[in-house]
């Protein structure tokens, strides 16, 4: 019998959790405080300033920053919009569209990621 594969839900396609389980060896309990420090983060903040006063080298540094964090927690959408954005930046390259989906994978990563870290504190 043919199996059919599963279409990923949105959640899954800008968070995969079991690759980010796998990575902390199972341990929920450091998967969720790795989640919170993501919440809280001021790199998309000091992202944010950099990029209005046009400091573009920090501006890489902090996206490539957030690349590895994002990296980390299988944070894959963002992950990806923070790869770009930080080669753009790094080539001094126009920063329009990268940015723009940037900052909508992390608005949906954010959604995903709060739910993600209210489901495991409610087990």
């Amino acid at each position: 019998m043919a199996t059919v594969d599963k279409e990923p839900s949105e959640r899954e396609c800008f968070v995969n959790v079991g690759e980010a389980l796998a990575r902390v060896r199972d341990n929920k309990q450091l998967y969720q405080k790795m989640l919170d420090m993501f919440l809280e983060s001021g790199d998309f903040a000091s992202l944010e300033e950099s990029l209005l006063q046009k400091d573009y080298r920090k501006a890489a540094d902090i996206a490539h920053a957030i690349k590895g964090m994002t990296g980390n927690l299988s944070l894959t959408r963002l992950y990806a919009a923070s790869s770009r954005l930080t080669e753009e930046l790094r080539q001094e390259a126009s920063v329009d569209e990268a940015l723009a989906e940037f900052w909508a994978a992390y608005s949906k990563t954010r959604i995903h990621v709060e739910a993600i870290v209210k489901e495991m504190a409610a087990e």
